[in-house]
């Protein structure tokens, strides 16, 4: 896959957790960003339109469901990957939320996960070579 076909934003507060899917994503070839700030995400999506985002769900300056009205507002036309090491139950409320909101729901990826999980996932995304 070409950086072209793949670019991957990724919303993470937690930087160990960030450089780990950087890692995974950029060896199945996705370019990649990262951001630590929630408030980074209007300007990533509307300047470099992402094919994939990996959205936590539990950002400390706001939560998965205010991104998804922001992703909503951008009219985001990408996948979207909801992650949360906490709560299943608000994971899968995200999760529903964003399909209601017309929003492409990719997945969930509850963390902690495994590389083979996140390769396997963002293979399938990238779809056909």
């Amino acid at each position: 896959m070409s950086a072209e076909q793949g670019r991957l934003l990724i919303v993470e507060d937690e930087e160990a957790f960030a450089r780990f899917v950087t890692t995974v994503a950029t060896g199945v070839g996705y370019a990649v960003r990262a951001v630590v700030h929630s408030h980074d995400v209007e300007f990533q999506v509307s300047d470099w339109k992402p094919t994939v985002l990996f959205l936590d769900v539990f950002m400390p300056d706001r939560d998965g469901l205010e991104m998804l009205g922001l992703l909503q507002k951008h009219a985001y036309d990408g996948q979207i990957v909801m992650m949360s090491g906490a709560d299943s139950l608000y994971l899968n409320m995200a999760a529903a939320s964003a399909k209601a909101r017309g929003l492409r729901l990719a997945g969930i990826l509850p963390k902690p996960c495994r590389k083979q999980e996140v390769e396997y996932l963002l293979q399938k995304l990238a779809g056909p070579a």
